[in-house]
Formats: structure tokens, sequence, C-alpha cells
């Protein structure tokens, strides 16, 4: 059986014109405008692209609640107009309460969904709302689970999406800096682990330099390997995957009718009645670092 996908991300250009609200979304509209002539199955764009870069006096203006309001509107279209499912990360509000989410639009436009960012940034949360689900979304090519940014830290969230049956794995950043280790290390391990196909999304800052937004936005496969790249420049990254290839494990007999891709074998050997302490409250682990040594100028 085969499951063909063409899966697509975003670079997206920022500069001094970004801290101009609007910029940003015009621009990501003329990237999926772009990615349309392959045709693509899902587009990814980049972490709260309604707000990165703004002043923090119009930050304090944004959000819109989720579904609805005008900037959903706008991707909606896109959508339909591409023929394209979308992901876009945007600032909710709801009621009294800001959250930074990621919405899920079919092909046709319509809203299918919604996550919540669950592992908020330093300094984030004294903006925002932590969520606390991790819902799959069925699409027409596949299944998808999305996190943000700092979730790459946290695998169990990884694996909890994998045991729903996600194929793919989406990841709006908007990661600074880049050590060519850190950042793609990490997606590759998620990858890799609970083999999915993983899509990440950044900004880039033009040239690129360190400490700047990188760029590299990626499609990456179960094995780790990057199968498109739009590396330190503006753009779009496009790739065609099957959703059902599946990488064999290399026992023999009745081991491999057990365990015959590598799926069944690193998430079915998982000992999950031995994890307990995952779910033990801070207070009652060892893990802070007693004399953390520190840089004195």
């Amino acid at each position: 059986m085969s499951r063909k996908a063409v899966l697509a991300t975003v670079s997206l250009h920022v500069d001094e014109q970004s801290a101009i609200p609007g910029v940003n979304i015009e621009r990501a509209l003329a990237l999926i405008e772009e990615a349309a002539k392959w045709k693509p199955d899902l587009i990814v764009l980049p972490e709260e692209i309604d707000i990165y870069r703004l002043p923090p006096e119009e930050v304090a203006r944004m959000g819109e609640p989720v579904p609805g309001g005008p900037i959903q509107a706008k991707f909606a279209a896109a959508a339909a107009q591409s023929n394209s499912n979308i992901v876009l990360c945007i600032r909710e509000r709801d009621g009294e309460h800001l959250y930074n989410t990621s919405i899920v639009l079919d092909r046709q436009g319509n809203y299918a969904g919604k996550y919540r960012k669950t592992h908020l940034a330093p300094g984030e949360c004294d903006q925002v709302q932590q969520g606390d689900d991790y819902p799959v979304f069925d699409l027409d090519f596949g299944r998808i689970g999305i996190t943000v940014c700092m979730d790459v830290h946290y695998p169990e969230l990884w694996t909890i999406l994998a045991l729903q049956g996600a194929d793919v794995v989406v990841h709006p950043t908007m990661w600074m800096d880049y050590s060519g280790n850190l950042c793609e290390s990490l997606v590759n391990a998620r990858a890799i682990d609970n083999q999915i196909y993983v899509v990440t999304s950044h900004y880039i800052q033009m040239p690129y330099l360190s400490g700047r937004t990188m760029g590299h936005a990626r499609i990456v496969d179960p094995y780790g390997r990057t199968r498109a790249d739009t590396s330190h420049r503006p753009g779009v990254a496009v790739a065609e995957v099957d959703l059902d290839e599946s990488y064999e494990y290399w026992a023999t007999g009745e081991l491999k009718k057990k365990y015959p891709t590598l799926k069944e074998c690193f998430l079915g050997m998982r000992r999950p009645e031995t994890y307990g302490i995952l779910t033990r409250p801070d207070s009652d682990n060892n893990w802070r670092v007693k004399t953390p040594v520190l840089y004195k100028p």
C-alpha cells in the first residue's frame, strides 16, 4: 500500500518592516501562493505570525477567537484557493486568557481544530496560558499532530502523538540562532524515535548571522533525514513522501513477524508501567542542579 503526500513548509523573511501589523501575514499569504504551485497536501507556517516582531504595545492588542476572526478568514480563503490543508499559528484570545495556538484549516478553508502550546518558553508564561491537550487531526491525506517551538524539548509529547497514530507532526517555531546541532538534532531524534515525518517552519533574517532567526525550515523523514530544506534563506521547501513507507526492522523469523518495522519495535517495546516517575510532582524528584556553574563577567 502507498499513501503519497506532498508536504510544504516555509521560512518567512522578517526585517524592520515586520514591526508593522499585517506585514508578516501578507508575506505568509504570498508564500502559500508560491507553495501552491506544487499542489501540496499540507502547508506549515511559523509560530505566531500575527505578532512576531511587533512592538509590545501592538502585541497587547492582538489576539482573536478561535475559530473565527479576521486573520483566520484570510488563511481560510488561501487554503481554499490553494486546495491545501494549512497549519496556521497565531495568538488566540479566549475571554480574559491568551494562548499560543495552532489552527488546522482543511482544503476547503474549514476549521478542523486547534492545538494550544503546552510547553511555554521562559518569559512566555507572563503573556499566555498553557494548553493541556495533545490532539491529532484526521485530514484527507493522513493524520497530523502539532507541536510548537519549546515543545521539541519534551519527547513525551511527541510519543503521545505517535501513539495516537500521527503520520506527520508539524513544528512551527520562532527559533533564533543556529548551531548546526541543537535544533536539527532535536527534530531528527523526534522523527526517528517515533518513526514519523516532521515538518518544521521558521523565520529568517537576511543575511543570516549567529543570534538571528535561522531559516532552515525542513521536512524530515522517520530516519532523521532531511527531504527538503529552505537553508538560510526565505522561501518554500516541498517534498513528496509516502506515509506508508515503513523502515524495516532487521530481525528475522518470529521476531520479524512481531516487529516488522522500526515503528513496531520502538513503540511496541515501550515499558509504560515503569515510567511513573514522569508523572510525579517535581518536589518528589531530584533533578535540579545543586551548584550551577554560571559565567560571571
